[in-house]
């Protein structure tokens, strides 16, 4: 018996481990050397730059649940099988709701003003995230554009032109796949604050995503100040949810523009 609650409890290390450290990749992995060809390549190291803040947080939720649950599956199975289904478990529930369930073991009052404090961090990072974005669009639709013109205007043949234009598509195509992971991770700790505001306020959530949280708050009277928490909790979550709807609106324009705006035929 002890040896097998032993064993559970390294396999629940090694899961915690793991989780924890996760793929590994540089800068560098992810956006290319930069070898003097692109134009717009500072605004995507910028967003790129933004992308590590989403990609740590709000993972260590499953890890430690993952950790969590092989440990209460070793206790109730008593073996290493067990340890790893409890495993799978807790890294489920850590994955949507255990940033709540992590903020509530302060109590619920600390963890509406945590939910809060981390939505002012959340909200100030997804603005750095759409500017870098919008920056890395505009730059590559000025770069479509001034090759076009160059081409109305005689000034390079239609070889060369096209040849600029398919480099700029392999460019939108490496843009777009570091837009996309980013994305990917900014809706996940999207869900996670959506879950939040349902259990501060239930019903919040559906609101925020069918768009009518403006319209319920206007209706509200102010009250005691636990009511306002909550509110102010709804409106910041909402601006979460507007803001990352924007980011994932940019990120698709991004496929977009390699389609139907870098080429010829567009001109």
């Amino acid at each position: 018996m002890r040896s097998n609650r032993t064993r559970a409890s390294l396999v629940s290390i090694t899961i915690f481990a793991m989780a924890l450290t996760g793929c590994v990749t540089t800068q560098q992995d992810r956006i290319g050397a930069n070898d003097g060809s692109d134009a717009c390549y500072q605004y995507r190291v910028a967003l790129d730059s933004t992308g590590n803040y989403y990609a740590e947080d709000m993972l260590k939720g499953a890890a430690i649940g993952a950790g969590v649950g092989a440990l209460t599956g070793a206790v109730a199975g008593g073996n290493v099988k067990s340890a790893l289904i409890g495993a799978a478990a807790g890294a489920a529930i850590g994955t949507l709701g255990g940033y709540w369930n992590s903020r509530m073991q302060q109590g619920r009052d600390q963890a509406i003003l945590g939910v809060m404090n981390d939505l002012d961090t959340e909200n100030q990072n997804l603005n750095r995230t759409q500017v870098a974005l919008d920056q890395l669009v505009n730059c590559r639709r000025a770069e479509i554009s001034r090759i076009k013109a160059d081409y109305k205007a005689n000034r390079i043949a239609k070889p060369e032109a096209e040849q600029r234009l398919a480099r700029i598509r392999a460019q939108l195509d490496k843009d777009y796949e570091i837009a996309s992971s980013i994305n990917q991770n900014i809706v996940k700790r999207r869900d996670e604050y959506l879950v939040a505001a349902d259990n501060i306020e239930p019903g919040s959530a559906e609101k925020i995503r069918t768009k009518t949280v403006a319209k319920a708050q206007t209706k509200k009277k102010q009250a005691k100040q636990s009511t306002g928490q909550a509110s102010q909790v709804v409106q910041r979550t909402n601006t979460a949810f507007e803001t990352s709807e924007r980011i994932n609106a940019a990120t698709n324009s991004i496929q977009q523009i390699a389609q139907k705006e870098a080429t010829l035929d567009a001109v």
